[in-house]
């Protein structure tokens, strides 16, 4: 599991760090070498390489010029370029020491030309603590930088993004790599503007365990995101001999004429995730497709359901539903507020157009565009900042929200988590109908556990899934069916 920060606690952190003892200088250093050391794993070899260190005013600018009093040592051919002044003592002091070497520094003078293009870019103009747009002179660097066709690393952010809500007013440096220092950024992870990033890594910080009582004594809710490594132990026991009626007993009300898959990936999700009966409630023209398509589930006529519902752990509708009057009429019949639920698709699309009593055993998932209609906004008000939006869900309908998108934010009004493994194979129809599955089957196996765990376990082992069929199929040709079908081999990788 791995933490997740707001700059304003990144600062927070640091200064309770610095005043146990840790000297900035020194903390500096480390995070200039941890940064050097991955521009080393992704380069090789420096010397002789021209590299080009765009340096700023402030700390972020203070490792960015470590980073090149590194470089210049190893024999790289450095030129540091000032977009500003360093103005922070310890930005001056690696200034200072930099040039005290002889390496080669200029101020940036947007009126001449860059000079020539570099072997490879270090962005350290602006950090975590920047907001808004790039000032002209800056603007000016930065869209020259990207014109060229050159590998870039990113400290701690690229120039011109938001750390906080992930946001570009005008222009970022488009990074290569963005090494982020000591965790993981909020914005780094919610951005819709994950171009701008590349591939994040981490390089870690020696910051004293007793530093991280800040946040207790300031009753913060700390941001955190499960890993690979986290899954087994956060699945359903599954004792050797036990039989499909212990096993976790889901009913699914999905599914309409033309919209039979999505109850079937729902379904089929359920089953590989563990569950050991699916019910399926549907409208009778679509059981005999449903049953060829997962002839492990029991599919029953949705008015013949009502009439006897069969004993079940869990509920889940949405997926393929149709939003009409008659499936809210049956959704509002099936659905108990005190049962472990998820509501997706068209239980949300009706739900925004119709009042219900949501329980606090109930999931929400929307994407941008539900939470969107649910919210009455735009998607780009969604996207602007999800833990407002996902906030705004909760207080409005209840329940746990998991607000799903490239990273999802899982948020029940008290506590937060995001999810950040994932892959781009996951961009196709059915997505969305496999993670209610896997939802519903771990409410399913253990109903009086935590909705909000089960919430994130389920978008950390649909990730994981993803990935392996990535793998598999690649990005573009994995089908859904084909993630579903990872959920095993994804588990055993974990395990590995």
């Amino acid at each position: 599991m791995k933490l997740i920060l707001s700059p304003k606690q990144m600062r927070a952190l640091e200064e309770r760090a610095f005043s146990l003892g840790v000297s900035s200088l020194l903390l500096m250093e480390e995070a200039a070498r941890g940064a050097y050391d991955l521009l080393l794993a992704k380069l090789g070899d420096v010397q002789g390489k021209n590299l080009l260190f765009l340096i700023g005013p402030g700390n972020n600018g203070g490792d960015g010029l470590a980073l090149a009093r590194m470089a210049h040592l190893s024999g790289a051919v450095v030129h540091v370029l000032l977009a500003e002044e360093p103005r922070s003592p310890a930005a001056i002091a690696n200034l200072n020491h930099t040039r005290a070497l002889g390496a080669e520094i200029s101020r940036w003078q947007p009126e001449q030309p860059l000079i020539k293009q570099p072997d490879a870019v270090v962005d350290a103009v602006f950090g975590t603590g920047f907001h808004g747009g790039l000032p002209e002179h800056v603007f000016r660097l930065v869209e020259g930088v990207n014109a060229w066709d050159v590998p870039v690393l990113a400290v701690d952010c690229p120039s011109g993004f938001d750390s906080a809500t992930g946001n570009v007013e005008n222009i970022a440096i488009k990074a290569t790599w963005t090494v982020t220092l000591g965790h993981m950024k909020t914005g780094l992870c919610l951005s819709s503007h994950q171009e701008s990033l590349g591939e994040v890594l981490i390089a870690p910080l020696s910051i004293p365990e007793e530093a991280y009582e800040v946040f207790e004594e300031e009753g913060v809710s700390l941001l955190t995101a499960l890993e690979a490594p986290d899954l087994p132990a956060r699945l359903p026991r599954r004792p050797r001999y036990i039989h499909k009626g212990r096993a976790g007993r889901v009913l699914l009300y999905a599914g309409s004429p033309g919209m039979a898959g999505a109850a079937a990936m729902a379904a089929k999700a359920a089953l590989r995730a563990g569950a050991g009966i699916v019910y399926v409630a549907c409208e009778r023209d679509i059981i005999p497709v449903l049953q060829t398509l997962v002839p492990n589930a029991i599919c029953l006529d949705v008015e013949t359901a009502l009439e006897n519902l069969p004993a079940y752990e869990a509920f889940a509708a949405g997926c393929g539903l149709g939003a009409n009057e008659r499936s809210w009429r049956n959704l509002s019949l099936l659905y108990k507020a005190d049962v472990p639920s998820v509501l997706d698709a068209d239980a949300l699309n009706l739900l925004a157009r119709q009042p219900l009593a949501i329980g606090q055993k109930t999931l929400l998932t929307p994407h941008p565009g539900e939470a969107a209609r649910m919210l009455g906004i735009s998607v780009d008000s969604v996207l602007s900042d999800p833990f407002i939006a996902a906030a705004s869900l909760q207080a409005r309908y209840g329940g746990t929200v998991v607000l799903k998108n490239t990273c999802s934010l899982i948020y029940d009004g008290k506590s937060s988590a995001l999810n950040t493994l994932g892959s781009s194979a996951l961009a196709k129809g059915g997505s969305g109908d496999a993670l209610t599955g896997i939802m519903s089957a771990l409410l399913a196996a253990s109903p009086m556990d935590s909705v909000f765990e089960a919430a994130r376990t389920a978008c950390l082992w649909l990730g994981m899934a993803g990935q392996m069929a990535e793998i598999r199929f690649g990005d573009r040709g994995a089908l859904t069916g084909e993630v579903i079908d990872c959920l095993m081999d994804a588990l055993q990788m974990s395990i590995s």
